[in-house]
This record gives C-alpha cells, sequence and structure tokens, in this order.
C-alpha cells in the first residue's frame, strides 16, 4: 500500500469532512445538497461556486468510498511522480472540466423543453402541453401525461388552469434542477492520467478476476460512459457526461504538458 501523499491527504480529508459536516446538517433539518451541489445554469439554485463545491459532496457512504477509494489508489502515484502542486492542480481542472461538460450538454437537453414551457405559459393549450411531454424525454413524463389528461377539464376555468401551470412549472423544475454532486468527474481525470503514464500496467477490477492494461480499461470504460450517456436510460442518475467530460479534460491537460513539460510553477 503505498503512504499517502500531501494533496491526496488534503483532499481525503475535505471529502470526508464535507460528507460529514452534510450528513449532520441533514440530521438538523438544513440540506448543504441544495446549496453546494452542481444545478442547471438556469436554475434557481445555480451559483458559480458550485463548479468546485460539487466536487466535494456525495450522495452515500458507497458513493464516497469508491471515489476516494480510486483518489487514493491512482492519485497517491500520480503525485509522487508530478509533485503536489501540479497534482492538485490537474484534480480541479479534471473536476472543472467535468461539471463544463455536464452544463453543455444538459444546456442542449434542457433547451428545447425550456421553449415549449415558456410557449406554454405564454399561451396555454393542448399543443403547447403534448410539446412539452415530447421534450421530457423520460423525465418526470407520466406527471405531464396526467396534466394532459386533467386539461379538458379547464375549459374557462381559470382556476384550474392556473392550477396547471403551477403543476407544470412543478415538473419542468424538478427535471432542469437535478443536482450533480460527487468528486466522480476528476477521479476518471487521474484513471485517464494513470493510462497514459502506466499504460500496460494490469488493473485488477473488484470481483473480476483478471488484470486488465490500464489503457484499455480507460477505453472500455470511456466508451460504456459513452453508452450510457447517449442513451440516457430511464432511472439511471449516473452523470456519463461528466465523466466523461473529466476523460476529456484530463487528456487536453496531458497532451498540453507533453508538449511542454517545462512549468516553473510546478517546478518550485
Amino acid at each position: 500500500m503505498p503512504q499517502l501523499t500531501r494533496g491526496a491527504k488534503f483532499l481525503l480529508i475535505a471529502n470526508i469532512a464535507m460528507f460529514v459536516l452534510t450528513w449532520l446538517c441533514q440530521f438538523m433539518g438544513f440540506d448543504l445538497t441544495n446549496y453546494l451541489a452542481l444545478f442547471f445554469v438556469k436554475s434557481e439554485y445555480f451559483r458559480p461556486y458550485q463548479y468546485v463545491s460539487y466536487m466535494f459532496m456525495h450522495s452515500g457512504v458507497f458513493h464516497l468510498f469508491f471515489n476516494m477509494y480510486a483518489l487514493f489508489l491512482f492519485g497517491v502515484v500520480l503525485e509522487r511522480v508530478w509533485g503536489t502542486k501540479r497534482f492538485v492542480f490537474y484534480y480541479f481542472v479534471t473536476g472543472l472540466g467535468a461539471a463544463v461538460v455536464n452544463t453543455v450538454v444538459n444546456y442542449y437537453q434542457f433547451a428545447p423543453l425550456l421553449q415549449a414551457y415558456h410557449d406554454f405559459m405564454a399561451s396555454p393549450s393542448a399543443n403547447g402541453l403534448e410539446a412539452i411531454a415530447q421534450k421530457c424525454d423520460g423525465f418526470n413524463l407520466a406527471a405531464v401525461y396526467e396534466i394532459i389528461e386533467h386539461w379538458s377539464q379547464v375549459q374557462n376555468d381559470v382556476d384550474t388552469l392556473d392550477n396547471i401551470r403551477s403543476q407544470i412549472t412543478s415538473v419542468v423544475t424538478s427535471v432542469t434542477s437535478a443536482p450533480m454532486i460527487g468528486a466522480s468527474g476528476a477521479v476518471f481525470g487521474l484513471l485517464l492520467a494513470f493510462a497514459m503514464m502506466f499504460p500496460d500496467l494490469k488493473l485488477q477490477i473488484i470481483f473480476i478476476p483478471i488484470g486488465i492494461k490500464a489503457k484499455y480499461f480507460v477505453l472500455i470504460y470511456g466508451l460504456l460512459e459513452l453508452f450510457f450517456g447517449v442513451n440516457n436510460f430511464s432511472g439511471d442518475n449516473v452523470a456519463h457526461w461528466a465523466h466523461l467530460g473529466g476523460l476529456l479534460a484530463g487528456l487536453i491537460l496531458m497532451l498540453i504538458w507533453r508538449k511542454y513539460p517545462s512549468n516553473n510553477f510546478f517546478n518550485t
């Protein structure tokens, strides 16, 4: 077992401390997720600092454990090779890259829904509700169709129409305000760097009794993330595009460092 390095130790302590703090706040009835998780840029909950704070939030013990385990396994090795400054810089850049890619994909996914929502609110109609349902893409679709069935009761009833507006607003808000949390994007960046630096080193996956070379492991994992991200299966709450964003940011940074290896800031 490698000895824990300074940068990795700081990140481990920060993540664990934030998890404990989040749990204590929830116990007292205050949810830190509403403030520190990363929300869609058009959500009322979005704040710019969430691009950093989301990396230290986790949904449960297993989510925290697997991210921290990967941070320990790959991060310690990389920090010993790079030094603390380069390692910490790389970690945060890949975490930010994951958040940016996830934001761009969310904007692409949610923009048509938000446009259909605004059109309906401006001029309510049955066709407007159908347009919202088509743009939900599996998110809370049942709730939208319940509202559509209720539409026939509206007629000239202003109170019922206001109620439907409120229900549609609630559905659209729930779709576009799902938070993203976790250090997975940065961890995927670490995995990419490890595979580029030690491509032929075999990694042993839990429950699989064979070793897989790091370069093939990252390639397979990346393709799986792309498959699940593109298909967007119902009930899948994993931020696959954020994982791919971490890989992409890590790849770009590694290629830059290979072309320009010397840097006084990192070498001091």
